[in-house]
């Protein structure tokens, strides 16, 4: 059979066959390694979530403060440092590609696991603990540049999703990881056991992705069009390129008109000011409840139903921990109904049903009262759990990385996600204030009624791109 070689007259040309190439392609086995891949790097963001929230207690008890303050910074600290680590990440990106960065974020979480297992004091910890929060920060915007940049167009949403579910599961393996080791331990230090456990599956993810190769599209955007071929060729295969340039060569396409580089502050014009909306409030308000609520389950749960009898705290840390980890099952199963639903219903639809079941949840734990049956509370932070993952975390989560083009698509992801870290950080540090003050029934309400404004934030802003091209 002859091959017909096509000769791009223009970059742009060149980058609109290769766009297409991608978008029209059926998922290769290398194309879901770099999903894979991708995906195990948003796990670690799961298991330091929980890692830390079952190691608070013990922490505590472990440097004899039990302050509510020192409690907010040793749980928030990663939490604010993933507000610069997304921020910067995707400047960083979108300037020196996605491959090294994703390489540089995974080395860093290991080094910071390894420097929190051995902190001598709850400052130390803090620190060490900041920067291990940059890592995970900086993960959030390349990984879903990669997915969406080298995955089919045909249920983009879907594998987008399907690489953040692995959030939960890594939720639910460190959950097992930590009540495995209470029960073996058994001692004030199995803190330093539960924080060094992540250095585990990040390590063997920083080996991996060795292998990845960059973004064809972002190498065609920056104009180097050979480098762009070969990764295509290795995600794609030289046949399947090849039948695709014969189609374009049919075709004959025109070159489109250059975009210019993006920047920052184009995401505040005109243009783009309705997706910036989109994409930085809603994830702010998702992000108070998820992780003001994520991080203090354990500590939520001894305070509403385990905290009744008498048993020392390593026994409560114990009870509350298993408690959670029944709740947080649910995280892993509103994934499960997002894959399904989220090319049928779409983005916006799922985003609103799941604010509004987040709310529900949080009015389920409020009227249960501080002396509640365990069944009633455990259920609102199942319906919680269910609903959050259903919709606003995980379509959060994709939505800035379709809505933008390539030029600006890790910047307005890292952007966003640094917003939902603003209110992760919120969340951290005012929910122990909150609920020792106000009580944690109308701590939850304040939680219930902010998801329902970021129902409505949605509703107005919406912008729909199940089924459509990634603007170049």
């Amino acid at each position: 059979m002859t091959v017909h070689t096509f000769v791009a007259p223009t970059e742009a040309v060149g980058r609109r066959f290769i766009n297409h190439a991608l978008d029209e392609s059926v998922a290769t086995r290398r194309q879901k390694r770099v999903w894979a891949l991708a995906a195990g790097g948003i796990g670690l963001d799961g298991y330091d979530l929980f890692i830390m929230s079952a190691a608070l207690p013990v922490v505590q008890a472990y440097f004899g403060n039990h302050s509510s303050l020192m409690a907010g910074w040793l749980a928030g600290a990663a939490v604010l440092g993933a507000v610069p680590g997304a921020l910067i990440s995707g400047v960083l990106a979108d300037r020196f590609g996605r491959r090294t960065i994703l390489q540089l974020d995974v080395v860093l979480f290991v080094l910071t696991s390894l420097l929190c297992a051995i902190a001598w004091s709850p400052l130390s910890l803090i620190f060490f603990r900041f920067w291990q929060g940059f890592a995970v920060g900086a993960e959030y915007p390349i990984s879903a540049s990669i997915v969406v940049e080298t995955m089919p167009r045909a249920r983009r949403g879907r594998w987008v999703t399907g690489a953040f579910m692995f959030q939960a599961v890594g939720m639910v393996a460190a959950a097992a990881v930590a009540t495995l080791l209470l029960l073996i331990l058994d001692s004030e230090s199995a803190w330093r056991w539960m924080l060094l456990s992540g250095a585990v599956p990040a390590g063997i993810v920083a080996l991996l992705r060795r292998s990845l190769p960059e973004s064809p599209r972002w190498l065609a955007r920056r104009g180097r069009m050979a480098e762009a071929e070969e990764a295509l060729v290795w995600l794609l295969g030289r046949e399947t390129v090849d039948r695709q340039r014969q189609r374009m060569a049919q075709k004959g396409w025109a070159p489109e008109r250059e975009p210019r580089e993006g920047r920052v502050r184009e995401l505040f014009r005109p243009a783009f000011r309705a997706r910036t909306s989109l994409t930085t409030i809603p994830w702010f308000i998702m992000d108070i409840g998820l992780y003001g609520i994520g991080l203090f389950t354990p500590v939520l749960l001894a305070t509403l139903i385990v905290s009744k009898g008498h048993t020392g705290f390593l026994t409560q840390d114990l009870k509350a921990t298993a408690a959670a980890t029944v709740a947080d099952i649910f995280l892993v199963i509103g994934f499960v109904i997002n894959l399904y639903a989220v090319d049928r219903v779409g983005r916006i639809q799922l985003q609103i049903i799941g604010f509004i079941g987040m709310a529900i949840g949080m009015l389920v734990v409020a009227l249960s009262g501080d002396q509640s049956t365990t069944s009633f509370v455990i259920a609102g932070f199942i319906i919680f759990n269910l609903t959050v993952n259903l919709g606003p975390n995980a379509t959060t989560y994709l939505l800035p990385a379709e809505v933008y083009p390539t030029r600006l698509r890790s910047t307005g992801h890292g952007f966003a996600a640094a917003c939902g870290k603003v209110g992760a950080t919120l969340g951290t540090f005012l929910l122990p204030a909150a609920t020792s003050h106000f009580g944690t029934g109308r701590t939850m309400i304040v939680i219930g009624i902010l998801c329902l404004v970021g129902a409505v934030i949605t509703l107005v802003f919406r912008v729909d791109t199940r089924g459509r091209a990634l603007a170049d």
